[in-house]
């Protein structure tokens, strides 16, 4: 028994290490911190990862704190919140478009699949919650990160790594520069079947009362159902949700054209 608790005693001083850390951390930062060997350390690391509780960055350098670690600590309390008032916001865009609803929240360097309202119709992009993307070929992603306060968003441009996702994933910074400029002087973001074959999806960013970034929300669509005319009404639903959502405590549910 002593040693599945030692285990254990090590693996919470290292959580406990990157929370006082207070932002991600490299494996010598950590082995340093900790005072543990680096092969201990990295064990205790990737398991921590497997489990979920600690997220490595796509370059695979850099280790933080979950969202569903610090969702744990926090009683679900910020993410059920989230949903919650999001819920009524998301069931109205699904009743007008009858396609699929997405709520997402940046991790490092990924987005996080907070909840989803599936379309009904044969043809669907599938989604689940607590399942992630990379934010450079998502419009949920860069709805959140082009608006972001520019030393953190060239925080995140340093760390990419790219993964061909489709023929049309962003496959440089500046190419993902560019696009973030676009997304933040429009105000919304849009993905072109960037991350995933046959699916547009188009995104806006979700505020909190201070005016920072907390979230964002985006539609789906198949290219075959997708219209002009479509695209145009979707935009125009997602801004106005975007707009009611930058107010005091008006309802945001209100502002979303039925």
């Amino acid at each position: 028994m002593s040693q599945p608790i030692a285990v254990l005693e090590k693996a919470f001083l290292v959580l406990e290490t990157v929370d006082k850390l207070g932002r991600t951390a490299t494996l010598k930062e950590l082995t340093e911190a900790t005072g543990l060997p680096k092969p201990t350390l990295y064990r205790i690391l990737q398991t921590l990862v497997d489990l979920g509780y600690v997220d490595q960055d796509s370059a695979r350098s850099r280790y933080g704190l979950s969202l569903r670690l610090r969702q744990l600590a926090r009683g679900g309390d910020d993410f059920e919140e989230l949903r919650q008032k999001m819920l009524p916001v998301m069931e109205n865009l699904h009743r007008k478009f009858n396609e699929t609803i997405n709520l997402g929240v940046l991790q490092l360097n990924h987005v996080y699949y907070v909840h989803f309202i599936e379309t009904t119709q044969n043809l669907r992009w599938q989604v689940r919650p607590g399942s992630r993307d990379p934010f450079y070929c998502t419009a949920l992603g860069r709805a959140v990160v082009a608006h972001l306060p520019e030393k953190q968003r060239k925080q995140l441009l340093n760390r990419i790594v790219f993964e061909q996702r489709t023929p049309s994933t962003p496959t440089n910074r500046e190419e993902v520069e560019r696009l973030l400029a676009e997304t933040e002087e429009r105000g919304w973001a849009y993905d072109d079947q960037e991350n995933d074959l046959g699916v547009s999806c188009f995104g806006v960013p979700l505020f909190d009362p201070d005016g920072e970034v907390v979230a964002s929300l985006s539609i789906s669509v198949p290219q075959s159902r997708l219209t002009p005319d479509l695209r145009d009404e979707i935009i125009s639903a997602l801004l106005a949700v975007r707009h009611a959502a930058l107010g005091s405590e008006s309802s945001v549910v209100e502002g979303v054209p039925t």
